[in-house]
């Protein structure tokens, strides 16, 4: 932490109302100059106090504490190379420095990207400290940011590409801040957050143009209020917005979390969120929603946690509440950890630390979360991505190959701090795995209307709970998948006979090529007349997997197992056939005999498992008999590999 300006004045300026060394000594009206340069550093007109330092440095060039207000007004311009030949020239002309001095010099280095200069002027801070220093507190704050320097100099010797740029179009102003980007999953429109003239915090929106360019922003309808909202997170479907809003009227003080839904292609005025433990007394701010929607990754500086801010994740409920937060341990430190955001592959969490080994201030990182649901030791996104300043804001696309941040900068033009909304290619050793995203329709078969369905999608390689979500009143929905996996898909409605797909996401394959899927679901008092594949009418479970060369299930197959007990359960008229089909690889014998047993396991299930009675369940092995494609490409012989059942009654 720096110290504050006045505190610096006080520790570099005499409190009387002349300021000498030797004979310098300042007439009325230079006294009277320099006071009026130290209100301008407290007002922050860094101009102007240059302005007037100068002609009081020429008239007294050895007056080291004119180097050292210079420096200030010089570093507020974050002009940090000239701040520091300000600071070593005050320490040139003092016969005997104190220590302060080279841990401000060791600050503005840090600053202007000089981590090797940094490093020596610690060194010099204490070596001050072990020798003339009279406080075991400022000689532990020593070794502290010598130790510091030392990681901060490591790191910045590896720099990483970095080749930032302001996002172009209508969403930067030179009137109000713009920061905290979150882009939709298509990646076609761009919501921020902007302290409209630099005071209020309110929702724009701005929509990606032919070109690549951004429409002039425009305020997001529904939540806006005269308070401050900002930090947004939005889910994959765009239907869900969760946010911080400050200061609003209410027995709490400070920053909540709320959320909102979409209806009728707007937002609704957002409520602060009621599940219990998500709000505090405290600070809460900075919410990330998983890509699946299953968990929230938020900031809380509530009593209890390690440091000052920590971060806390909270997973949805069925009834769509959210449980009891709890602290991400293996992620907070005695500091501060901020902004978390969680990438689109659900593996990959970014968040920003002072705690953690870094440059100074506020450094990037990112973790990544194993098989075993344990977070790695988080990795420095490296300089210059990181800096001695604060860096925050960071949102990746589902490509991956670029992240959104917020610079924050010394505007020359209005001399004033800026902060806007930037973006740079991301080195490829720091992305996430890329996604895509799903967008499926459910139907009625026979009317073509919309239906309200479950929707479950399963990564097979995954244990993990599969996604389970529900349509909205138009039978659409969307997700977001990890490329590089196939998937099981399933869509269930009661009433209606169960719909199941399985595909794979090709590596590499991004939201420029999404999945596009149309589901038409059959009343169960029509199954007997449902269009198939197969020949006698049966339907192809699309998920029901077997061990290679066995009859043994693997896990994946229950689902939809599952959902066909379901089914007879619901309606005890019915009865099933289920018959197992094979490719022609091997002996057709033996191809008709594991046909056979796959079936047999399949009832066996279902008996075993789901209570159906054994009565109801006929089971038929066809080997190679009946295949649906050629048996010449694995593709063929995919598809001629499964498990089929037929609904009668």
């Amino acid at each position: 932490m720096r110290l504050p300006l006045y505190l610096f004045l006080l520790l570099t300026l005499s409190s009387c109302a002349t300021a000498q060394r030797g004979s310098n000594t300042f007439n009325k009206k230079e006294t009277q100059q320099l006071a009026a340069a130290r209100m301008d550093l407290d007002a922050q007109e860094w101009s102007a106090a240059i302005g007037k330092l100068n002609p009081l440095i020429e008239k007294q060039p050895d007056n080291e504490q004119l180097y050292y207000l210079r420096s200030l007004a010089k570093k507020g311009r974050r002009q940090y190379t000239a701040a520091a030949a300000d600071i070593r020239k005050g320490i040139s002309v003092t016969p005997d420095p104190k220590g302060r001095p080279y841990a401000e010099l060791g600050s503005v280095l840090s600053l202007a990207g000089d981590f090797s200069g940094a490093l020596d002027a610690y060194r010099q801070y204490l070596s001050y400290q072990e020798t003339k220093g009279r406080s075991e507190q400022q000689l532990a704050k020593a070794k502290t940011l010598l130790r510091r320097a030392i990681i901060a100099d490591s790191i910045a010797r590896n720099p990483v590409d970095f080749s930032p740029a302001p996002v172009v179009g209508g969403v930067n102003t030179k009137e109000s801040f713009e920061y905290h980007p979150t882009l939709s999953t298509d990646g076609q429109q761009l919501i921020f957050t902007r302290r409209v003239k630099k005071r209020q915090e309110d929702f724009y929106v701005s929509d990606r143009q032919p070109d690549g360019s951004w429409s002039e922003a425009t305020p997001l309808p529904g939540i806006n209020t005269e308070y401050d909202e900002g930090a947004q997170s939005v889910s994959a479907d765009g239907n869900y917005f969760v946010y911080a809003s400050c200061n609003q009227p209410g027995p709490r003080e400070g920053c909540d979390l709320y959320e909102s839904t979409r209806r009728e292609g707007q937002f609704t005025a957002g409520t602060a969120i009621q599940s219990f433990g998500i709000n505090t007394d405290y600070y809460e701010s900075q919410p990330s929603l998983s890509a699946d929607g299953r968990y929230l990754v938020f900031t809380s500086k509530r009593p209890g946690g390690t440091g000052g801010a920590d971060l806390y994740i909270s997973a949805r409920l069925p009834d769509g509440g959210w449980s009891k937060p709890g602290p991400l341990t293996a992620l907070n430190t005695e500091g501060n950890e901020q902004y978390p955001f969680w990438a689109a592959d659900g593996r990959s969490l970014y968040f920003t630390s002072d705690g953690h080994p870094g440059l100074g201030g506020d450094d990037l990182f990112v973790t990544k979360l194993g098989a075993d649901n344990r977070f790695s030791p988080p990795q420095n996104l490296g300089y210059p991505i990181n800096t001695a300043a604060n860096e925050t804001n960071m949102f990746i696309p589902l490509e991956a190959t670029e992240a959104y941040f917020s610079k924050r900068y010394y505007d020359e033009t209005t001399e004033a701090i800026q902060i806007d909304v930037w973006s740079f290619p991301l080195p490829p050793h720091l992305r996430p795995r890329p996604a895509t995203y799903v967008a499926a329709e459910v139907i009625e078969a026979e009317t073509g209307q919309p239906l309200v369905a479950e929707v479950s999608i399963q990564a097979l390689d995954d244990q993990a709970l599969p996604q389970v979500r529900s349509t909205d009143e138009r039978g659409r929905f969307l997700t977001v998948l990890p490329a590089g996996a196939e998937y099981a898909f399933t869509v269930d409605r009661e009433g209606y006979l169960f719909a199941s797909e399985r595909f794979t996401v090709a590596e590499g394959r991004t939201a420029n090529d999404p999945l596009l899927v149309k589901i038409a679901l059959s009343k169960i008092s029509e199954v007997e007349t449902v269009e198939t594949n197969e020949t006698d009418g049966s339907i192809a479970f699309k998920n029901v997997l077997f061990t290679s060369g066995s009859a043994d299930l693997l896990p994946v197959s229950f689902a939809e197992l599952d959902r066909l007990a379901a089914t007879l359960q619901s309606s005890p008229e019915l009865r099933v056939e289920l018959a197992g089909h094979t490719d022609d690889v091997g002996e057709e014998t033996d191809n008709l005999e594991l046909s056979q047993r796959r079936a047999a396991a399949v009832k066996e299930y279902l008996v075993r498992e789901k209570m159906i009675e054994a009565s109801r369940i006929s089971t038929l092995g066809y080997g190679e008999a009946r295949p649906v494609a050629g048996n010449d490409t694995p593709a063929g012989r995919e598809q001629n590999r499964r498990t089929t059942f037929r609904l009668f009654r």
